[in-house]
């Protein structure tokens, strides 16, 4: 995995390519990237400006990006300098200038008024969706003079609770122990660890408007395409799972072979909604299970995963966005009779199982009008495709 770190300050990366050393982590610098995006500390929050500054440069590198900011909150300056830790003594200030200022403010404060907390907001961001925000704290107070040569910022004046040195004395390796920044940095390694290959993206839509052909189209132009119902057909074969299955809906969904006959199941759970509530109960968590499985052996950027019921099931959570595929109401009809052999009682059951396509709409994040020709069809799939590999999602 490659990880860009959002930030110009070389202490900071210091601090960060040592808690994150990991063989299976390359860390990129501003150093390694030329053109390297100006980053723009312009929000009043700690969160903002780190989230502004991962999605820069994810969108920037098209790659994963962590940023951080970091704010140093005084209980007796009402939580000052806060979001400003930086830029306390003015633009451009140094670090003593900071101190400098922090020590004249405290001066007619005594020690056990000099509570202070460190607060480190850290975002990961892939730049197309994905993100994850994470806290780290340190308690402690501010001490009187400057003390020590390690670390940078207001390190020299913060004695952590419970230590009787402050960051600048401690080693950086006992530092990030301890501190607000490493703390967070220890979130961010679980979430690395976990952090998917893919961009998964969730294709719906309800039954004849065309959601399979869209994703054929999608698969022409090599995207991994998982069919949920593929899957769903798969487990039907497997015996275990037949046998529930059968307990429930007897021997008169089998064929000679001892094989569910689909259309009979099918027939069953859609003119009763308790039996399909009780077939999904058995099919739907494994279903799940399996999509996970192949999403993560997946090695391709993109995959798609087409589910009609993907938000009825409630598996939008597998999914970073929501591509939807509609059309008019008679068409839908139209192509139901003329490429299904569903009945007029199984085509009823179907769409009162399924949400109506304008709360589909409300959810996704892409919508597909498959009305006209196949050529409109394709260039709009070229064009969320093309969306999807430029990292512009967000």
């Amino acid at each position: 995995m490659e990880l860009v770190l959002a930030t110009r300050n070389e202490d900071k990366i210091q601090e960060i390519k040592e808690a994150l050393r990991d063989p299976s982590i390359r860390i990129l610098t501003f150093k390694d990237l030329p053109k390297f995006p100006l980053l723009v500390e312009d929000k009043d929050t700690l969160n903002g400006n780190a989230k502004v500054k991962a999605r820069g440069v994810a969108k920037f590198t098209h790659k994963i990006a962590l940023a951080d900011d970091t704010g140093l909150e005084v209980e007796a300056l009402g939580g000052a300098p806060g979001v400003l830790s930086s830029r306390f003594a003015g633009e451009g200030a140094s670090y003593e200038d900071n101190n400098k200022k922090l020590l004249s403010l405290l001066k007619k404060v005594p020690l056990h008024g000099r509570r202070a907390t460190f607060r480190c907001v850290m975002v990961i961001s892939d730049g197309a969706g994905r993100e994850k925000v994470v806290e780290g704290t340190c308690q402690g107070r501010i001490v009187r003079r400057r003390r020590g040569r390690a670390g940078f910022g207001y390190d020299p004046l913060f004695q952590p609770q419970g230590y009787d040195r402050t960051f600048a004395e401690l080693s950086l390796k006992e530092k990030n122990r301890i501190s607000h920044r490493g703390k967070a940095l220890e979130k961010v390694k679980k979430i690395l660890e976990l952090w998917p290959k893919s961009r998964v993206i969730g294709l719906t839509g309800n039954i004849g408007c065309g959601k399979t052909t869209v994703a054929h189209m999608f698969e022409d132009l090599r995207v991994e395409v998982i069919e949920a119902d593929g899957i769903g057909h798969q487990l039907l074969e497997k015996e275990k799972i037949k046998k529930r299955v059968v307990s429930i809906f007897t021997e008169s969904i089998l064929n000679a072979q001892g094989n569910i006959l689909r259309k009979k199941l099918r027939n069953l759970v859609f003119k009763d909604k308790k039996k399909l509530e009780l077939l999904n109960s058995i099919l739907h968590p494994l279903m799940v299970k399996e999509i996970k499985k192949k999403i993560g052996m997946s090695r391709s950027n993109l995959v798609i995963i087409d589910a009609a019921v993907l938000l009825e099931a409630g598996w939008d959570s597998l999914v970073d966005k929501i591509l939807v595929v509609t059309t008019p109401y008679h068409t839908q009809l139209k192509r139901i009779k003329d490429q299904s052999d569903f009945s007029a009682v199984e085509i009823k059951g179907i769409m009162k199982a399924q949400f109506p396509q304008s709360e589909k709409i409300k959810r996704s994040d892409f919508v597909i009008e498959n009305e006209g020709s196949i050529d409109r069809t394709r260039q709009q799939v070229r064009k969320i495709w093309e969306k999807l590999n430029e990292g512009r999602l967000g």
